[in-house]
C-alpha cells in the first residue's frame, strides 16, 4: 500500500477491528478452557517459528514480486489453500507435541483437541516418533 492509498488503508483497518472485536475475547469463541488455549497459542507460535510455514511466505513473495502482484493474490490461488493446508498441519503437529508432552493422550481425544481426524493423529505421531520428539507409549489408541 502506498502513501496515497490512505482511504484504502482506513478501510482495510476498520474491516480488521471489527473482525477482531466480534470475535471477541481470547478463547471465548472456541470455548476453550485456559490450559487448551495456551496449548493452541503455543502452537502457534512454535509454527510461526518453524520453517514450514517461512518457507510458504517465500513462495507467496517469489509470486508476487515475479508477477508483479503487490496489492492481494487472489483468493483461489493456489496460494492461499498451501498457507492453509500448511497452518492447519503445523499447528495439529505442535499441539500434539505439547499435549503428548504432560501425559499419554487417547488418539480419540487428541482429534477432537486438535480439530483433526484421528487417523491425522496418528500420522502426524508417527512422524514425532520417526524424529524422536515423542515416546512410542505417548499416544493410546494408535
Amino acid at each position: 500500500m502506498s502513501a496515497a492509498e490512505a482511504p484504502r488503508f482506513v478501510k482495510l483497518i476498520t474491516e480488521f477491528t471489527e473482525r477482531i472485536r466480534k470475535l471477541g475475547p481470547l478463547g471465548s469463541s472456541e470455548n476453550l478452557d485456559p490450559g487448551d488455549l495456551m496449548v493452541k497459542l503455543r502452537a502457534a507460535k512454535m509454527a510461526l517459528e518453524g520453517k514450514r510455514l517461512r518457507m510458504v511466505f517465500a513462495r507467496q513473495a517469489k509470486y508476487m514480486k515475479h508477477e508483479g502482484a503487490y496489492r492481494e493474490i487472489p483468493s483461489d490461488h493456489k496460494l492461499h489453500a498451501d498457507m492453509d493446508k500448511a497452518l492447519k498441519s503445523e499447528m495439529a503437529k505442535n499441539g500434539l507435541l505439547l499435549y503428548l508432552k504432560d501425559s499419554p493422550r487417547e488418539a480419540e481425544e487428541l482429534a477432537g483437541l486438535l480439530g483433526v481426524s484421528s487417523d491425522d493423529v496418528v500420522a502426524h505421531f508417527k512422524k514425532l516418533e520417526k524424529k524422536g520428539l515423542v515416546e512410542p507409549d505417548r499416544l493410546i489408541g494408535a
